[in-house]
């Protein structure tokens, strides 16, 4: 694998000469001391749930730490096309194949968001991969379909982020009044589109999820349950941020703790599962985050998605071109992460080395 993730050359183990490496490092650190500093009221058990989880913490510190040394062997090439063959073969399987392999062990079950997730990371790769080998239209009728699965498979916030991200990556890799009248004739009749009864009557019958929130977004703060609920768990995050800032509760355990918090918000009626609102999830990387690790672990990580983030608003037209699908997706991952708990997941972690790795790369 290595043979075909990097050029030929000299791989080094582990070279700590930039700085972002060091924020991985302290991430790493973060993470022994919460699993180590479980508070004395945490149910029995908790000690256990960290521990089985620390091995993938202690991992991602290290693989950004790897890929950041050995970032000019990195084949860019290589990882454009995995990733694009990979997200085609994520969909076929996800529409297709996932309940004809589920009786075979090697498959491994994909949740709905586990799938959206995947393509608001890979999906700009993907597709700057298959615009320099087909062209745009080839791009643009890929991320159609993309959209419309995400559609129909009532993915709110990918329909949105991938669509957003994709779209970018089309369009902005040179920003001019082309493109520019391009991108504004796209959403102007993507507007119209959305508005005509034949698409409206398709959407409500496909997903009721996704026709509230294009059609009757004002009712999603007060009577959407996911949206309640994620309400909710941010509540108790910081509840639980009160009560231990620095060290949190030990990873693994959000869902293992409970804590009183405040649940008599507008819309909470509306909670039907709200007597097992403790063993919840977060429902939110950073609040997950927060709550099981602390400030110790909080910090690093906020750090090393606002560099990366950063690094893309700031730096985005001076970059190679061909780096920049990296830092979208890690942008809209980014956003997503407000959205979903998916921390403990390599996909996310892998675009996070490379957008550490590429910031050095010139």
């Amino acid at each position: 694998m290595l043979s075909l993730l990097f050029t030929k050359g000299k791989l080094r183990v582990i070279r700590l000469n930039r700085f972002i490496q060091w924020i991985a490092l302290f991430f790493g650190i973060g993470a022994i001391i919460s699993t180590f500093s479980i508070p004395p009221d945490a149910p029995i058990g908790s000690f256990g749930r960290a521990l089985s989880v620390l091995p993938n913490y202690l991992y991602w510190t290290l693989l950004i730490l790897f890929l950041v040394s050995n970032r000019k062997l990195l084949n860019l090439s290589v990882i454009y096309k995995g990733v694009f063959w990979g997200v085609v073969a994520s969909v076929l399987y996800y529409v297709a194949l996932k309940d004809l392999l589920r009786i075979l062990p090697v498959f491994s079950r994909m949740t709905p968001n586990g799938f959206s997730f995947i393509l608001i990371c890979y999906t700009p790769i993907a597709l700057y991969y298959l615009m320099q080998k087909r062209g745009k239209a080839w791009a643009l009728g890929f991320l159609s379909i993309l959209v419309f699965v995400l559609l129909q498979d009532g993915r709110r916030a990918g329909v949105v982020l991938v669509m957003l991200s994709g779209l970018a990556v089309i369009y902005a890799a040179h920003l001019n009044w082309k493109n520019i009248i391009a991108f504004i004739l796209v959403a102007v009749g993507l507007f119209f589109l959305l508005r005509t009864p034949v698409v409206k009557q398709s959407i409500a019958a496909s997903s009721e999820r996704v026709y509230n929130l294009l059609y009757e977004s004002e009712k999603i703060t007060t009577e959407d349950k996911s949206f309640l609920t994620r309400v909710a768990m941010v509540r108790k995050g910081l509840a639980i941020y009160d009560k231990y800032p620095y060290t949190g509760i030990g990873l693994n355990n959000f869902t293992n703790y409970s804590i009183p918090f405040d649940t008599n918000f507008e819309g909470s009626k509306f909670l039907a599962h709200k007597r097992h609102i403790q063993s919840t999830s977060s429902h939110n990387s950073y609040v997950v985050i927060l709550a099981e690790g602390g400030l110790f672990l909080f910090i690093p990580f906020v750090v090393l998605i606002g560099m990366g983030v950063g690094f893309a608003f700031f730096r985005y037209f001076s970059m190679v071109p061909d780096v920049r699908p990296i830092y979208i997706g890690m942008t809209a991952m980014a956003v997503h992460f407000y959205f979903i708990t998916a921390i403990v997941n390599v996909y996310a972690w892998f675009l996070i080395g490379l957008a550490c790795a590429y910031r050095y790369r010139r």
